[in-house]
């Protein structure tokens, strides 16, 4: 077979197919170097800096929800103090819950008790970490603020608000009866509790059809026990005195930490690249936050 290259050259069928696979090998060898360099959980990473994730950012100056190259930051604040910070590829913040907890605790050799979160790092995985680590559940799982709206508590077709009989059958505001059938599991959680399904099969021509959500002429309902007593857990504790004055202090505390940093001390962009650059920009601002902390406080009490 001759080898021709270049303008009005005429290729052979066996060179063109030659030619198809060298480059199906060089994009193969090119993702496998994408993929490498990201490793796993992650989906993209910035040319400039390799440990960079492309984020949506709060600062949208364009207002087409451009991605720019960044890192989570995530810190955890006590008594005004930033008592650790660290910064992640992760772009969802429940990601980041347990290893930012094991960090701390490399750190300071213990966990804290009550480690309120907001609403962004409250699951399943989440809650099953904190009751193994000792740890009192604070964290808002995604639905505590519709739970405890009165349009939600009052609504009849709520799963929750279904009445049960002596045999633990679910009973709809039809007053028909929903019987357990079988059991299984989430395999996106890790969850050793089995979820159990309950079915009602004598739906057809319910006068009530338009108002409650059904598979065709039978309503089925998922029920995970374990779940269910975490969430009323979390409840009571965010609604206690305790969890009250947690939820305000999270808010006044990390928040305000998160609006020095950028406001005041006009922190928004780092300035080295790389995870052990960043580390130790962060370090270096933690520090200068915590110094001008206990400056203005010492301040206050000599006045």
């Amino acid at each position: 077979m001759v080898v021709v290259y270049g303008k009005g050259k005429r290729k052979q069928p066996l060179q063109r197919l030659y030619d198809d696979l060298a480059h199906c090998e060089t994009k193969m060898t090119e993702y496998e170097t994408h993929l490498d360099i990201m490793g796993p959980g992650r989906n993209s990473y910035a040319k400039t800096d390799h440990d960079a994730t492309f984020l949506h950012m709060k600062e949208d100056h364009m207002r087409n929800s451009q991605l720019k190259p960044g890192y989570n930051v995530q810190i955890g604040v006590n008594n005004e103090y930033i008592r650790f910070i660290e910064a992640y590829a992760d772009r969802n913040d429940l990601n980041t819950f347990e290893p930012f907890l094991e960090s701390y605790h490399e750190m300071h050799d213990d966990y804290p008790l009550y480690p309120v979160a907001d609403a962004g790092y409250g699951r399943y995985d989440t809650y099953h970490y904190c009751l193994s680590k000792g740890m009192e559940l604070y964290q808002k799982h995604n639905m505590w603020e519709k739970e405890r709206s009165k349009a939600y508590q009052k609504n009849p077709f709520n799963r929750m608000n279904f009445e049960q009989d002596k045999n633990g059958n679910y009973i709809c505001p039809k007053g028909r009866k929903l019987t357990y059938r079988y059991s299984t599991k989430n395999k996106y959680i890790r969850s050793p509790h089995e979820i159990k399904v309950y079915k009602s099969l004598t739906c057809k021509r319910c006068s009530l059809q338009s108002q409650c959500k059904k598979t065709k002429d039978e309503k089925i309902i998922h029920v995970n026990e374990t779940w269910d007593t975490m969430k009323k857990t979390v409840r009571e504790n965010l609604e206690s005195p305790r969890g009250i004055d947690l939820r305000i202090q999270r808010s006044i505390q990390v928040e305000g930490a998160f609006g020095v940093i950028k406001e005041d001390m006009r922190f928004r962009r780092f300035s080295r690249t790389g995870f052990q650059g960043i580390t130790n920009e962060l370090n270096l601002i933690a520090i200068g936050y915590n110094l001008k902390k206990y400056h203005n406080k010492k301040h206050r009490m000599i006045q």
